[in-house]
């Protein structure tokens, strides 16, 4: 049972990581333990969670589900509170863990062959951007949003109008050989993906630089952008608030062997 005063279910109180199961096994997962330490330690979240424990548990419950191939959800929340106290979270709370284990056969093929269709957002992840919060209703909203508009994924921006990651991914762009990806300086969310990729490029020789391009500063038609979450891996761009972009099957493909290869190194 958990409680219906619990943090994560009042208040939205939590923290949440998504892997890919490969194999039965989750991908990154010391990179996403790390990042979701990191989450607890700014959050204040109290809890003597272990890694290895955690491991054994996710990788018992993808067995136990008769997962080969899919995603593990975890979502941690502060705890329950011994009686309600309003949104003072107070102190000595016993966080809740609930881990998930599902099937999934990844997104259609469509969307790595012709790209996905983005829309931007006048908005972002604000201040506390860097923590995987399970208060999601910034990127529900927008997604919904782009939905609405016939596209897929909706890209975040900061004031300025600068292109800083999607609802549930981040973005690269493609420009002149040199790749471009907003600055952990700026308010989103590093994805362990995102990190990946930026270690993958500099091996193959491509220049990395931390810049969040204005859409007018793209050249339509021959600057490319790619987006890369956990589960969806690296995905081109077709078109961003209607401005066609250059399809680049061949980096991606490239990124996407490259990173497969660390997938399979990472549950060895």
């Amino acid at each position: 049972m958990v409680s219906v005063f619990d943090r994560g279910f009042a208040y939205g109180d939590s923290l949440v990581e998504t892997m890919k199961i490969k194999r039965g096994q989750p991908v990154f997962f010391s990179d996403h333990y790390r990042r979701l330490r990191h989450s607890m330690d700014r959050a204040g979240f109290e809890s003597p969670l272990e890694a290895e424990g955690l491991l054994n548990q996710a990788v018992a419950l993808a067995a136990a589900n008769k997962v080969a191939d899919g995603r593990l959800r975890l979502l941690l929340t502060r705890g329950t509170p011994p009686a309600p106290a309003g949104i003072d979270p107070g102190e000595n709370l016993k966080p809740t863990l609930l881990l998930s284990a599902e099937p999934f056969a990844g997104f259609p093929e469509e969307f790595y062959r012709k790209g996905i269709v983005c829309v931007t957002v006048a908005g972002n992840r604000g201040s506390q951007a860097h923590i995987k919060s399970g208060s999601l209703l910034g990127s529900i909203i927008a997604r919904v949003d782009a939905v609405a508009e016939g596209a897929r994924e909706a890209i975040f921006t900061n004031g300025h109008g600068r292109l800083l990651e999607g609802s549930l991914s981040n973005i690269f762009f493609f420009c002149s050989g040199r790749l471009l990806t907003a600055g952990e300086g700026l308010p989103l969310l590093a994805g362990i993906t995102r990190e990946k990729v930026i270690s993958i490029a500099a091996q193959l020789g491509f220049e990395v630089n931390y810049e969040a391009p204005k859409l007018a500063e793209l050249r339509k038609g021959e600057d490319a952008a790619f987006l890369t979450s956990s589960v969806l891996g690296i995905c081109p761009v077709k078109s961003i608030d209607g401005v066609e972009l250059r399809t680049e099957q061949n980096l991606c493909g490239n990124l996407n062997e490259r990173l497969a290869e660390l997938e399979s190194a990472s549950i060895e």
